[in-house]
This record gives C-alpha cells, structure tokens and sequence, in this order.
C-alpha cells in the first residue's frame, strides 16, 4: 500500500478501492472457476490465471493512474489468483479424497499460500528496497510463471484424457440440473447460510490486515522491515494454524472449531487494542492472527463437502467464497477511507471485534451434516 502511494499520485483512500475492488474480483471468479472445472481441465485454469498474474504485476510500470492500479491490482491479479485457490484446488482432488480426510487436506492445501506469504513477504520487500515498485512487480511476476511447474505435476495424473471423458465420471445430471438443484436446496439449509455469514466477518478480518496491517505497524513509528518481519511470522504461523485446524477436524465438531478460531479472534483484537504498541506486541500479534488467519478454511471446506454432493463442493465453496470477498472489500476499502479521514485505524479494529463475535456465534448454531 505505501509503496504506491508514494511512488503514484494517488491517495490511500484509492489505492484502498482499488485494492477493495481486487478483493471482490477474487471473490467473483471463484464460482466462475467452480464452473469452469466440470469443463475444461484444471491446468488450463491454472495457466490462464498464471497468464493474468505475470500481465498484472508487469501492468505496474504504468500504473500511475487510478485506472491503470484499479486494472493491475482490481481485476487482473486478483482473477489470476481466484484461478489457484481454494476451491478450484479441493475440488480438483475432493472427488479422490474420502469425508475424513478432507479436513486435513483442506488444511495442506491451505498451507501453500501461507507458506509462500512466509517466503516472499521479506523478497518482495528487498525487491522494494533495492530495485523499487516496478522491481518487485518483476520479481512477482516470475514467482507467477513458476507457479506453473507445481501446477502441472498436481493435474498430469488426475486429467488424462479430454474434459468430456473426464465428465462422464460424474453422476447424470449433476453438472447441469443437478447443480443448479443443490444450490437452490443450499440456500434453504440454515448450516450454509451460517457459513456465509461467517465467512463474511472473515473476509473483513483478513482483507484488513492483510491490506493494512503493515500501515498500522509503521503508523505506530516500525521499519517496512520490521512489518515485513511480522507478515513473515504471521505467514509461517498461518501454516501450522491451517494444519492444525485440519487434523482437529477429525477430532472434534467442526462447527465448534470453526467457532473457537472467530473467538479467538475477537479476544486477539479486544487485547490489541488496549495493549501498548511495542515490538513484541506486534510479534504476538502476528503469531496468533496467523494462527486464526486462513485456519478458518479447511472447517469451512470441510462442512460445505458434508453438506453438497462432491462434484459440486468448488461451486458451492466458491459462492460462499463470494460473501467472504465481499466482506473483504469492506475490510480493505474502509481501513483506508477511516485513516483517511478520521486519522487512525480505530473505528475499524472495533467494527473487525464486532463481526468476529457474530461469526462466533452463528458458526456454533452450524447443523453440519447433511440434510
């Protein structure tokens, strides 16, 4: 965020929309993707998202306008990220892996991104230090090609053949009518809903600081260093948080895991906020925020795959991915707006306890079987 601030003519404020706009995209592309899977094979998603990455990233050498930011960061890399995430990921391999076993690979597959945030959070702020914006636009743009070379391993077992053999797998109807029927009797299920609602107060927590945690850390006088520092732990973090919720979910419910992570949260942030802004305070922070932080997904998965029929979990995941993304353009757009204007991120840390206690509360009232 600073970053561009500094090097365009552009407001926090836009920048956050833009980014907010980014958020929501991701969001969008999701169920498109979901859709995308029944026909085409899943390493031509990855590539073209991986194509839409490298154009976005590289796109920041003329990002000097609203416009030009809003295409880089608004649609471009943000639809290539939605091609590999989540639900395009466990849908490809939810169809070979049994119900107790999805939990803990939710958790793996989840793990990935937390372990590239762990990985290239420091790079990408060297590249900002020594070669500046566009450098590490460059630098993220190669990480984007590479993506391809894991992506091809994961599909070249499990797609074999065209995509309308692949189909023919795939119960009679399940891809048409059958689809649009799960999602009609989804919405009428109270458990679903209460996934959207969670998910909701989950994408405002994690686009806020996601977006804007680094601001608040230097806001309160710490080093681009130091923040890239704390996302490093908070991403290492994020990776035993995922994990860890995986394995619980074959433990316990995972409705009251599912809860216990959107209190823990709400707790994190009531302690934030009256505690004094010290180094170790934010190295707390950022070990427990990324314990909580994408932990939210392999129960969130993980209930939506005992609630639909497994051909159609990507769809269904990535609708309920769509309310998360539209909270996070709410998390990430007004962390910039109220800085803006009210000087300080306050009014947002208390909205975020809020809707984390919400989420708290309707995920336990979650029935997590099917019905």
């Amino acid at each position: 965020m600073n970053p561009l601030v500094e090097n365009t003519v552009l407001s926090l404020t836009q920048v956050s929309m833009a980014m907010a706009i980014g958020q929501f995209t991701f969001g969008m592309f999701q169920p498109l993707g979901g859709l995308l899977t029944a026909k085409y094979k899943t390493f031509s998603i990855l590539f073209a998202g991986a194509i839409c990455l490298i154009v976005g990233f590289l796109g920041l050498r003329f990002a000097d306008s609203a416009l030009a930011v809003i295409l880089c960061f608004g649609i471009l890399t943000p639809a290539g990220a939605a091609a590999s995430s989540f639900p395009i990921l466990m849908g490809h391999i939810s169809k070979s892996v049994p119900d107790e076993k999805r939990s803990i690979s939710g958790g793996l597959i989840n793990a990935g991104g937390s372990a590239g945030q762990f990985v290239l959070a420091p790079l990408i702020q060297i590249c900002l230090n020594t070669h500046g914006l566009y450098g590490a636009g460059i630098f993220m743009a190669g990480a984007a090609a590479l993506s391809l070379i894991p992506s091809w391993f994961l599909c070249r077992t499990k797609e074999k053949g065209s995509p309308a053999a692949a189909r023919k797998t795939v119960p009679a109807g399940s891809v048409d009518t059958g689809l649009k029927e799960e999602i009609a009797k989804a919405f009428h299920n109270p458990a679903y809903l209460f996934l959207h609602g969670g998910f909701f107060a989950c994408g405002f927590h994690v686009a806020f600081l996601a977006t804007h945690l680094p601001g608040e850390i230097t806001f309160w006088g710490f080093s681009g260093s130091f923040s890239a520092f704390c996302f490093s732990i908070l991403g290492v973090c994020q990776i035993a948080g995922s994990i860890l919720a995986g394995i619980a979910g074959g433990v316990f419910k995972i409705k009251n895991i599912l809860s216990g992570l959107y209190f823990t949260r709400l707790l994190l942030i009531c302690a934030y906020i009256f505690v004094p802004k010290t180094v170790p305070v934010f190295i707390m922070f950022s070990v427990v925020a990324g314990l909580t932080f994408g932990a939210t997904v392999p129960p969130t998965g993980a209930i939506t795959a005992r609630l639909v029929q497994p051909q159609n979990v990507s769809t269904l995941f990535a609708l309920i991915f769509l309310t998360h993304q539209a909270g996070s353009f709410f998390g990430a757009w007004l962390g910039g707006f109220i800085m803006d204007h009210a000087g300080s991120f306050m009014p947002v840390w208390i909205l975020d306890a809020a809707l984390s206690l919400f989420a708290a509360i309707v995920s336990f009232k979650i029935n997590e079987h099917k019905k």
